[in-house]
């Protein structure tokens, strides 16, 4: 996944974009997030597994302003066309979609913020497991996220 960032970085073409969202993708959808670490397998769980993937990449395209936006309206499309599908509407698409880019918003800056595992397990409490009340978070979901954001390629 990291290893589009360094082509990405060096000005790969469009295509490595579409390859970073689906790495992604896929990380997010890995059964071992919901199986062993107790993600909500819902609709915001899987949102906000994916925002956990996205988070260290954007951060990562940091200085490569055109792969940011690429890659930022690619995700949002792929979003929206996922809330088509299951059946929302023009107006409630508009409304979940400005919900989605407020959350991805925020989890740049609360997973961005975080130096400690005390920062993370709140971050991840109110964030991944925000649907899940009473949640501890699993100490494997902190190492998890921590390393994603430490991951340098």
């Amino acid at each position: 996944m990291f290893t589009l960032l360094k082509r990405q970085k060096a000005g790969a073409a469009q295509g490595d974009v579409a390859a970073l969202f689906e790495a992604a993708l896929a990380a997010s959808r890995n059964p071992a997030l919901y199986r062993d670490y107790g993600v909500p397998d819902t609709f915001d769980g899987r949102f906000d597994a994916l925002l956990l993937h996205l988070v260290p990449m954007f951060r990562q395209l940091a200085g490569d302003e055109k792969a940011a936006q690429a890659l930022y309206d690619l995700v949002f499309r792929r979003l929206e066309l996922a809330l088509r599908e299951s059946g929302a509407g023009d107006l409630g698409v508009a409304r979940q979609v400005r919900a989605m880019m407020k959350a991805f918003y925020g989890r740049m800056v609360a997973y961005g913020d975080c130096q400690t595992d005390t920062a993370w397990r709140e971050a991840l409490t109110r964030n991944l497991y925000g649907t899940v009340p009473g949640i501890e978070v699993p100490d494997g979901m902190v190492v998890y996220a921590r390393n994603l954001m430490e991951r340098k390629g």
